[in-house]
């Protein structure tokens, strides 16, 4: 393999220190939006309830509602957790240019449904709004949570761009990603 010199990131960018910045501050971010309220419903002047997206995944799954739970718990926690280990991995592991490649194809995969609970929160509050008794409106966990999506598609890309400068292979290759 002509290509298989393997070295972090980190090493060909010692002083970018502020990647490791990033995702830590990511990380915090991302764990106070999934603690948070994204939802607050109320019913008649009685009953109101809100939920963050751990206690609304826990919620479902024990209600019964295992594939939308199922897809909640892996899009909306363990998919972001994830993702920013990868970039921390990706960032500090020593790769080929080809395995640097194959991860990042797999986090841009993946990072499509990353959105997926703020789409879902989005149309509770929409049907709960058309009428009735039951009222529904987004919290600050949701707006936090998309903040937390989009920044980390934002650090994707910036570590991406950086990966791509290392090798001239990388720069056909992710080019096209």
């Amino acid at each position: 393999m002509a290509n298989a010199k393997r070295k972090s990131l980190s090493e060909y960018y010692p002083k970018r220190l502020d990647i490791v910045v990033y995702l830590i501050l990511l990380l915090g971010l991302l764990i106070t939006a999934q603690c948070l309220p994204v939802l607050a419903i109320k019913k008649f002047v009685f009953w109101n309830s809100q939920y963050s997206l751990w206690s609304g995944t826990i919620g479902l799954l024990r209600g019964g509602h295992y594939g939308l739970g199922l897809i909640l718990l892996t899009f909306s926690i363990f998919f972001p957790f994830a993702k920013i280990c990868i970039l921390l991995v990706l960032w500090f592991g020593k790769f080929t240019d080809d395995q640097r490649l194959r991860a990042f194809k797999w986090l841009e995969i993946l990072g499509r449904w990353s959105m997926l609970d703020v789409f879902v929160v989005a149309m509770i509050v929409v049907i709960a709004k058309s009428g009735g008794a039951l009222k529904a409106s987004p919290k600050i966990g949701i707006y936090l949570f998309a903040i937390a999506v989009l920044l980390s598609l934002v650090v994707t890309v910036h570590i991406r761009s950086l990966a791509r400068r290392v090798s001239p292979k990388a720069q056909r290759a992710l080019a096209d990603v």
